[in-house]
């Protein structure tokens, strides 16, 4: 078989090293989006008088075919071609000869490849973000049937203050919004045209680049050729993309992890998504969030692993770049995956309102009562003292708030009346927030509200 840098060797290449250097069993998945782009450049050559009306037709028309063959029959995109462009370019001669030879007129193998990965990502990003989407949907959902529970908040993994549930899911809806985002961005950065680049210093023959890109779907055409052949900046941006999400999927999967374990119980995992144990009979596993939380390193690793690679590259090309594609794919199949076991997850979460809320009172309280104390005219610094002596107190008798006397309150500080009953509970905790962003019913009503405005305004979109 011949392939497209042939003409300069007159022995046929190593077999090791060959197949040590094709691309064709990961890179096939750039099918669509070579032909997309090699069905664009005949155009392009025809208008700059390469391809006769009639060469372009039929370079046209053969390449259709070819996707729809593709499309209908993946097992169709296979052979021993080196790599996607290889396969594309040998269909295309083998049914109209010259005028498939005269399609790699002016373009590079080195613009091609970036340009297929470019076109790949715009088209597949949208699923990646309609997969987050989904998920925020299930998170709200959940926020929105919590209604008033309460549960604890933590820091440095002990109780801190109570909060509503519903504050709870909806702190992992505000990083999944800011992932929608980032890889709408990375999306973005891959709206330039490659094309024209030439292998590095551009090419001879009048294209039409801005006309190109339109066709394409590109906004706008790359600022330098030099920079083109060897930039990979939108794909680490896809990658720092998926590997934060990932990063957010194992921290929320740690999350249900515990608070759905038997220490805790707040949540109850859905039986259709959790596992047994061999031995132990009693056992109900959550191993798919676990899965989640381990392959987040999957993810992270793409990312440095392109990193590395590109960072002590030479300007131009070189074949180290071809591991773009593995780490792409990679980092999309692990994402695309890790969204919908989470989506489920959650979806399927049950709330013990009484176990939650009743771990949300006790010594969780004690902030509220240092600001009664301030709402007394007690300096911060000094209600605090007061309150954690109180609290010390509490802990050595193994008591809590609820067990004082007004006596005792009283003993603590003369300040402290009647109604320090009723303002400390978890209740009016949460209620007693002013801050937009706090735990407040409103403020969670309020955000709440305002994430399924966001959910409603993408339908259609993604």
């Amino acid at each position: 078989m011949t392939n497209l840098w042939s003409g300069r060797f007159d022995i046929a290449p190593d077999r090791a090293a060959f197949e040590f250097g094709a691309s064709f069993r990961f890179d096939r998945r750039l099918f669509e989006d070579d032909v997309t782009g090699s069905i664009a450049w005949g155009r392009a050559l025809a208008k700059a008088g390469v391809l006769s009306g009639e060469e372009a037709r039929q370079v046209a028309e053969t390449l259709t075919a070819i996707l729809e063959q593709g499309r209908s029959d993946p097992a169709f995109v296979n052979g021993p071609d080196e790599d996607v462009h290889s396969f594309v370019e040998r269909q295309l001669v083998e049914r109209v000869g010259d005028a498939g030879r005269r399609l790699h007129t002016g373009r590079s193998r080195n613009e091609q490849v970036s340009l297929d990965l470019r076109l790949y990502l715009r088209r597949r990003i949208p699923l990646l973000q309609r997969a987050v989407r989904s998920v925020v949907d299930a998170l709200a959902a959940q926020a929105a049937s919590a209604g008033d529970a309460l549960m604890p908040s933590y820091t440095h993994f002990r109780p801190a203050q109570p909060v509503l549930v519903a504050h709870f899911f909806l702190s992992h809806v505000a990083p999944l919004r800011r992932d929608f985002a980032r890889l709408a961005g990375a999306r973005e950065e891959s709206d330039a045209l490659p094309l024209g680049s030439g292998a590095i210093a551009g090419t001879a023959y009048a294209i039409d680049t801005d006309a190109l890109a339109r066709d394409l779907g590109f906004s706008k055409v790359v600022d330098n050729s030099m920079d083109a052949s060897s930039d990979r900046d939108f794909a680490a941006t896809f990658l720092y993309a998926c590997a934060m999400t990932m990063v957010h999927l194992s921290r929320l999967a740690e999350d249900l992890i515990i608070l759905c374990g038997d220490e805790h119980h707040f949540f109850d995992l859905s039986d259709a998504l959790s596992t047994g144990s061999s031995m132990m009979p009693q056992k109900k596993n959550p191993d798919p969030l676990e899965l989640v939380r381990g392959k987040a390193g999957r993810a992270i690793g793409h990312l440095v692993g392109l990193l590395t690679t590109i960072k002590g590259l030479p300007t131009g090309y070189n074949k180290d770049l071809q591991e773009d594609k593995e780490a792409v794919f990679g980092a999309e199949d692990t994402l695309s995956g890790c969204l919908a076991v989470a989506r489920s997850v959650v979806a399927g979460l049950t709330l013990d309102r009484a176990r939650a809320a009743s771990a949300a009172s006790g010594l969780l309280l004690a902030t509220d009562v240092a600001d009664y104390l301030v709402g007394r005219g007690v300096p911060f610094r000094r209600a605090h003292e007061i309150v954690g002596a109180l609290v010390r107190q509490l802990l050595a008798d193994k008591r809590d708030f609820e067990s004082l006397s007004l006596v005792e309150w009283r003993a603590a500080s003369d300040l402290f009346d009647a109604d320090v009953v009723a303002r400390v509970t978890p209740g009016a905790s949460v209620a007693a927030k002013r801050t937009p962003q706090s735990t407040a019913p409103q403020a969670v009503a309020a955000r709440l509200a305002e994430v399924r405005r966001w959910l409603d305004g993408l339908d259609g979109l993604c």
